[in-house]
């Protein structure tokens, strides 16, 4: 039904790998429909520039799964993101490169074309590129009406995985002569390549609210993509400007940290992090009693599991042997485990554990006499998290502690999806802790670092104090931006670009796809935070009056909030994944009533095509 990024095609993929050398009742239509390009969507449009780039090493990313036993090859051609990057270029950086999101995207296309090439005989994929603005039920189906005028599409179940939220163009900032507010995702939206921002910044303040990954979108495209370069000058990166860059580029967030960078690839190959802790055992126990709080229930033992890697690493091998044991003839609670684990560690030598708040919140409620003052703050910060970067994200204590948030997230969807949490902790969760382990998680590159470092040191690039705030002026004229804890700082605007990845909002997103079904009462937010809310596996969505739409499923991004940290467009090679699961269960409720069991002798009738409604917009 509506997007073809890699959720889509996920599920394209397994549909067709389901269908493989089995008899059919019927001819199955499938309908892929993008509105900005069939087969990678916006995210990952291949006409993008090559400085915007994945934060996914390339060789943890594929489309394909591992082969299962019982389960025929669907064509003998897999090959991983790696593999097929290594053979398109000449220059291919190795396994640990982050390559262009657009490469990814050609290589999500390249895998739509073997899918189409290998279906069986009475399977058709069909490409539309357009945009679906209105869709409405119809008996047992739904008709879906094109932007382009050329007709409906009558379907018979639904795939949501229209990605991120869209905004909305004039955003709330004052609109006055000279003063600007960009949102960054509007762009994607309405331009050709990349951000596409505006050609007429040069000489501009240009403020960016902000600091993850797209902030560092952003900031390559006001520069990389103004024709600057970086040079090695020694082992210093230094930045060459063309002049064609902003006068000055302001960021700033509510923690006043840029979004700290992926260590050094230096994991052993094969080697992969077990809990010890917060094990899925644990959680299951703990939810099997009903909803629960994520702070007091889980967070403990979340912030445990990264200090027992971080311990291995600054511990001698015989003090670290002393702590394990000594953890073992302990009887842990989540209201003791930190204290215990604390008073080991003492012990055996360590100075103190990490607290996951005070490292995405470095600077707390400390108060700076300049703006001078909190700068050089933020180079000491910047320049320790290359240190730390440099060292490897294996090796380091900090980086392999917090690599351990990555390798837990299953185990932490599987705490807090689908109402694992009462209300007032699920609201929590969804604004504060999760968007605080995402943070510390999902770093990018660390070239990005070190450009950052660059462009700071040439003084194109200024990161505003913690709590930053834009305003208009008293008489509702410019923008300015300002530091509730940098005392005296505050800086006339000329544009401001809202540099956050935008929340699912089933009552507020554009999408008309979003909006029809929402109208129609087929979506409705869950709990009032956004994100559709949908059944377990196979995700139906549940209805404005409490009924579950069985003919259509919600996969990814718009759920986002029901569950959690459904951003990543992969599925990392070897494992039998989420990501790949949930493409399962909806490929197999789809073809239910399609495939003809093994007994059944009826040959394949000549019907016409039953449509299976594929958009992803």
């Amino acid at each position: 039904m509506l997007g073809t990024g890699p959720r889509g095609i996920s599920v394209i993929e397994r549909i067709a790998a389901r269908m493989h050398g089995r008899k059919l009742r019927r001819p199955l239509l499938i309908y892929a429909i993008d509105d900005v390009e069939v087969g990678c969507g916006k995210i990952w449009r291949t006409d993008q520039p090559d400085w915007l780039i994945m934060n996914t090493r390339c060789r943890n990313a594929t489309m394909f799964p591992h082969q299962m036993e019982e389960e025929s090859l669907l064509h003998s051609e897999r090959p991983t993101f790696m593999e097929w990057w290594q053979r398109v270029d000449q220059n291919f950086p190795g396994p640990s490169g982050f390559a262009p999101r657009g490469l990814y995207g050609k290589y999500l296309r390249y895998v739509l074309d073997l899918i189409e090439l290998n279906l069986p005989p009475n399977v058709t994929l069909q490409r539309i590129q357009d945009e679906v603005v209105d869709v409405r039920p119809q008996g047992e189906g739904f008709v879906l009406q094109l932007a382009s005028g050329g007709g409906c599409i009558v379907a018979d179940r639904l795939v949501v995985s229209t990605g991120y939220a869209r905004g909305v163009r004039c955003a709330t900032a004052s609109q006055s002569e000279g003063t600007r507010h960009i949102t960054a995702f509007d762009l994607l939206d309405t331009l050709h390549s990349g951000f596409g921002l505006p050609a007429d910044l040069s000489g501009q303040v240009v403020a960016l609210k902000g600091l993850g990954l797209t902030f560092y979108d952003v900031l390559s495209d006001l520069t990389i993509g103004r024709g600057g370069r970086y040079e090695h000058n020694g082992d210093e990166l230094r930045y060459v400007p063309s002049g064609r860059e902003p006068a000055r580029i302001l960021a700033g967030s509510r923690s006043g940290l840029p979004l700290p960078v992926r260590g050094r690839d230096d994991r052993p190959t094969g080697v992969c992090y077990t809990p010890r802790l917060f094990t899925r055992d644990r959680v299951a126990a703990l939810r099997a009693g009903g909803a629960n709080c994520f702070r007091t229930s889980y967070l403990p033992w979340v912030e445990a599991e990264v200090n027992l890697v971080y311990l291995q690493r600054t511990l001698s091998n015989h003090a670290w042997t002393a702590l394990c044991k000594g953890l073992d003839e302990v009887s842990c609670t989540p209201q003791t485990i930190l204290t215990d684990l604390e008073r080991l560690a003492a012990k055996c030598g360590s100075s103190g554990l990490l607290r996951l708040e005070r490292l995405a919140r470095p600077y707390g409620n400390r108060q700076f006499a300049s703006q001078s003052e909190f700068r050089q703050a933020a180079m000491s910060e910047l320049a320790l998290d290359i240190k730390r970067a440099a060292q490897g994200e294996f090796t380091d204590p900090v980086k392999a502690a917090l690599d351990v948030l990555r390798h837990i997230r299953p185990i932490i969807r599987q705490a807090v999806d689908l109402g694992g949490l009462n209300p007032e902790s699920h609201v929590e969760f969804i604004r504060t802790i999760g968007p605080m382990i995402a943070f510390l998680s999902t770093g990018p590159s660390p070239w990005r670092a070190r450009q950052l470092e660059a462009l700071m040191n040439a003084g194109l690039v200024e990161i505003l104090g913690p709590s930053v705030r834009f305003d208009a002026g008293e008489d509702g004229g410019k923008l300015w931006a300002s530091s509730d804890q940098v005392v005296g700082f505050r800086q006339e605007l000329d544009v401001l670009i809202d540099a956050f990845v935008l929340s699912a909002d089933m009552e507020g997103d554009p999408n008309p796809v979003i909006r029809s079904l929402t109208n129609e009462g087929i979506l409705r937010s869950f709990m009032g935070t956004g994100g559709a809310e949908v059944t377990s596996k196979p995700f139906h969505p549940v209805s404005r009056a409490g009924a579950i739409s069985e003919r259509v499923h919600v996969l990814g991004i718009p759920t986002e909030s029901t569950r959690w940290f459904l951003h990543v467009g992969l599925i990392e090679p070897g494992l039998w994944d989420e990501f790949l699961d949930d493409a399962v269960s909806v490929a197999t409720t789809l073809t239910e009533g399609v495939l003809a069991p093994d007994t059944d002798p009826q040959p394949l009738d000549s019907e016409q095509p039953v449509p299976l409604a594929k958009y992803l917009t």
